[in-house]
């Protein structure tokens, strides 16, 4: 059922017939609740999963729905090709006016020859025997997170052990600075 989603996703996406719901989406809690989804997975494949986040809230424009299948396709890729007992760390960072979630695990890496495609449709990495998909998931982030004005990248030196790091990049939602709260609005 997922991969069809997913399928359909991409479609929407490609054809432009998907809307985002945009509210405020405090980035804090959409991680948490991610970790929360693939908990079951993390749990069963024996890996450790550091969280760490941010003193200050870190709010964007977004579809919540939509982000949190964002983070939570690249929490579920990091627990299926990282080998039982590895590591994934995930980090919400704010950097200036834009808030990065880094997704970071100590599996087989990415090949540095398919950085450059991973993002693509139908493309998968060579370690995909325990996987079960069929390379839609990061097609999928990539076009979510420009559908809300971001970016995202992978970084892996291909080395076994090494891992891969996946960072999604958004505008922060800021209030402007002369924005008063409590005053009464105009009559």
């Amino acid at each position: 059922t997922r991969l069809v989603d997913d399928l359909l996703d991409v479609g929407r996406i490609t054809a432009g017939k998907i809307a985002l719901d945009l509210q405020p989406v405090a980035l804090g809690e959409l991680v948490h609740d991610a970790v929360e989804m693939v908990a079951p997975l993390v749990e069963q494949r024996g890996h450790a999963l550091a969280l760490a986040l941010p003193h200050e809230p870190a709010v964007v424009s977004g579809d919540r729905a939509r982000l949190l299948q964002v983070v939570s396709n690249l929490l579920n890729n990091a627990a299926r090709y990282t080998p039982p007992g590895g590591r994934i760390h995930v980090e919400l960072r704010i950097l200036g006016t834009s808030a990065e979630i880094s997704v970071r695990d100590n599996g087989p890496g990415i090949p540095s020859h398919q950085l450059k495609d991973i993002f693509n449709i139908f493309v998968q990495g060579e370690h995909n025997s325990e996987s079960g998909g069929l390379g839609l998931g990061l097609s999928l982030v990539q076009q979510l997170v420009t559908l809300h004005r971001g970016a995202v990248s992978a970084f892996s030196t291909g080395q076994a052990g090494e891992g891969s790091e996946f960072v999604v990049r958004l505008p922060l939602l800021r209030t402007p600075p002369n924005a008063d709260r409590t005053a009464a609005p105009p009559a």
